[in-house]
């Protein structure tokens, strides 16, 4: 992970998450200019990308956002229906014209909450076709800023079907179990009526009346973006035009991602030249509500800042009619920002609700939309300080009133974080790991399994990364070495010294499970076949698990047929349906335990 200086920047300074408003159906993130500073006479609406993109680029937009703070520009981002945390998912059936009457309503509700009269409208991918298609539409954009723009639709759904295959391959999907619908990519559908308009989308072909001042940032080696910026410039627009370098490096994978300092310095700096952005001409500012809430018939979220400095954003979803007494509260995985991979979080917390389960999930610092902290290690992966951003959660449920009984929900990292923050806080009642690569950390960085590194050491881009001095070969060196130790640890612990601290540590999970045993709180860990986290478990537990059987809070399962992300659409039902059952059996004990206890009340009166 390659902490880039925009990060390095913002971790200097204490930053608060943007604040939760709400218009419509939708829940925005609005950032106002920082306090001390002049506010400008114009703001900017940023506008998402589709599928992984956005994933990629939630950290982006947030940076994108705190940087316009800075020089007393307020912005907005939200989600188009159908896409990350909207709740409407009916909406989207009228296709693209939805999303493009949210840009509209989303662009009047930052004029009233700014006092802005001019606008920006900034986009990514399909966010800057839509901010180009709305260039002659009230509200009119005053400039609009094009990074590397969906031009013709049906070229980039060929692309994502591409992309689409090349990730399920990674992640060894089935062939049976992949969603192949026009313009899905790793577990995100897009909405059909959408991908049906995108067809239709050329934007070579669009003329435009309006003169905006243009930014555009093109992809390097796509055709049509050259096409187009010559279009605008020909037609009378006022034109910024450079290469979008780092745009792969961005979007490929959030876990590995470079933030594209260049293209922030250059957006901020022609932002700063537009003619309005001086002005002092303002209009009558709103206030926004002070909760921001949506509802469909059955579920309320509302978005939420909270702990120190209320630095941290997430989505508190919760039941309108029968609440079991229980909150799950859904940690972040890797820089999979709250929504989850494949809107997994988002799917589960509704479910959840909508059996009577309220939830939490929020992003940890420096991960999606909450920023990070002064004095942390950058790479949040593995990091013993997350565990008190999951205490942070705990007291904001406990203050609300939703706190009662919790339980504890994370895959991967999320899980590692899970499982250190139940064993150092015992307000947790319950706990569910998802393919939990280790229960204490040893290695450096992230480590692979063997088979991985020896596949990898043949293969042509990781010698090239490897001699760009990209690979941390003091860490892969490491790492090897220990996993090699993990094969014969078990054999010859009493005899082999370097399996010593091995063992060792096997010794401490172990003392770590009898710590929750004693507390008797069911602990449910998941792996899916064939998982790489299965090969420390194994180590500390057995090649079928057989040691669990000392704790019997922990019961073991075993998902098919899914990778470790649980892209496919059965593995997260099942996923979803264990989580229903932890949650409730830990509200019927919860409501068997006062029943007991208002009867033994009764009799010693």
């Amino acid at each position: 992970m390659t902490v880039t200086d925009s990060e390095a920047t913002s971790v200097t300074r204490v930053h608060c998450a943007s604040r939760p408003i709400a218009f419509g159906s939708t829940i925005g993130l609005y950032a106002e200019a920082r306090e001390g500073m002049r506010p400008s006479g114009l703001a900017v609406l940023l506008l998402n990308p589709w599928g992984i993109e956005e994933m990629c680029t939630r950290r982006f937009y947030r940076i994108l956002a705190e940087r316009l703070s800075g020089i007393g520009v307020a912005s907005l981002r939200f989600d188009y229906s159908g896409t990350v945390n909207s709740l409407d998912e009916t909406a989207c059936e009228r296709g693209l014209s939805v999303w493009q009457e949210q840009v509209a309503t989303a662009a009047e509700t930052l004029k009233g909450l700014s006092g802005a009269r001019s606008l920006v409208f900034l986009g990514q991918g399909i966010g800057a076709s839509l901010a180009l298609l709305l260039a002659d539409q009230a509200p009119k954009p005053d400039a609009v800023a094009l990074l590397a723009p969906v031009l013709k639709g049906r070229a980039y759904l060929r692309e994502l079907s591409l992309y689409s295959r090349l990730i399920d391959d990674g992640l060894g999907i089935r062939p049976e179990l992949r969603d192949n619908a026009a313009g899905s990519i790793a577990g995100l559908r897009m909405p059909r009526a959408v991908a049906d308009d995108l067809r239709r989308l050329d934007l070579t072909q669009l003329e435009i009346d309006a003169k905006p001042n243009v930014f555009f940032a093109d992809r390097p080696g796509l055709e049509s973006d050259p096409t187009l910026r010559n279009q605008l410039e020909a037609s009378g627009c006022r034109l910024r035009a450079m290469a979008f370098s780092g745009y792969d490096a961005l979007v490929s994978n959030p876990l590995n991602q470079e933030i594209p300092d260049t293209v922030i310095g250059e957006l901020i700096d022609w932002v700063e030249s537009l003619p309005h952005y001086r002005s002092e001409r303002m209009l009558p500012r709103t206030r926004p509500m002070p909760v921001a809430s949506v509802r469909s018939r059955s579920i309320r979220e509302t978005s939420v800042r909270f702990g120190p400095d209320a630095r941290l954003y997430g989505i508190l979803c919760e039941p309108i009619e029968t609440f079991a007494g229980v909150t799950a509260v859904i940690l972040t995985t890797a820089y999979d920002h709250a929504a989850g991979w494949g809107r997994s979080s988002v799917e589960l917390a509704r479910e959840l609700a909508m059996a009577g389960v309220a939830s939490l999930r929020f992003d940890s610092a420096g991960v999606g939309d909450s920023p990070p902290v002064s004095g942390r290690r950058k790479q949040v992966l593995y990091d013993e300080a997350q565990v008190g951003d999951v205490a942070l959660a705990r007291d904001f449920l406990d203050a609300h009133g939703t706190g009662g009984r919790a339980i504890l929900i994370g895959r991967c990292s999320g899980a590692y974080v899970a499982f250190r923050s139940v064993l150092a806080d015992p307000r947790w009642e319950s706990c569910i790991l998802v393919n939990p690569v280790a229960f204490r950390w040893r290695f450096r960085g992230l480590p692979k399994t063997l088979k991985s590194y020896l596949k990898n050491a043949l293969d042509p881009e990781s010698l090239r990364r490897l001699w760009a001095g990209d690979l941390d070969l003091g860490a892969v060196t490491r790492n090897i070495s220990m996993r090699l130790v993990d094969r014969m640890a078990g054999r010859l612990s009493s005899v082999f010294a370097p399996a010593k601290p091995l063992t060792q540590l096997t010794r401490q999970v172990h003392r770590d499970f009898q710590v929750l045993a004693d507390r008797q709180m069911p602990l449910a860990i998941v792996y899916t076949e064939g998982d790489e986290g299965q090969e420390m478990f194994r180590v500390n537990f057995g090649d079928a698990g057989e040691k669990l059987s000392a704790y019997p809070n922990v019961r073991l399962h075993l998902f098919p047929d899914a990778d470790h992300n649980l892209t496919p659409l059965p593995s997260r039902e099942r996923l979803i349906e264990l989580a229903k059952d932890e949650a409730l059996a830990l509200g019927a004990s919860s409501h068997k335990n006062a029943s007991h206890g208002a009867e033994a009340l009764r009799q010693s009166i």
